[in-house]
């Protein structure tokens, strides 16, 4: 976990980005936006099945609600256009969510996925909830 704490302490120096340590190997932060809206991401660190180091991009979109079965046709039609991350369930929250190998990432592409899924994200609930939920 050392090692993640100082990746994120040195992405949060060098693009001035504030992270909360959510406990070990969790952090998550709040983008803001131009058009007055934010998004939370929430970042881990996992191991895959054969004990490489995962980086995990959570950006909750809303709780479901309504027709599940329009949600998750919507939710599968847009997955196919996704060129980075995926629409996922977590409990009863739709996300969208992102994994990169913790030793194949550099600081830009770091940046770049953290930024791609919360925007992507925002724009997501904005479609499907009309509104700034996070």
């Amino acid at each position: 976990m050392e090692v993640f704490d100082g990746f994120i302490a040195a992405i949060a120096t060098e693009f001035k980005l504030k992270f909360h340590k959510d406990g070990p190997g969790a952090y998550s932060t709040k983008l803001k936006f131009d058009n007055n809206r934010s998004q939370q991401i929430l970042i881990t660190l996992t191991k895959d099945e054969v004990g490489d180091r995962i980086i995990n991009y959570y950006s909750p979109i809303g709780k479901l609600r309504g027709d599940f079965c329009e949600l998750y046709k919507y939710a599968l039609q847009t997955n196919a256009t996704l060129p980075l991350g995926s629409l996922a369930l977590v409990d009863e929250t739709l996300v969208l969510r992102n994994s990169i190998l913790l030793q194949d990432c550099d600081p830009r592409r770091f940046l770049k996925s953290l930024t791609y899924i919360a925007a992507r994200a925002d724009e997501l609930e904005e479609i499907l909830l009309k509104d700034d939920a996070s």
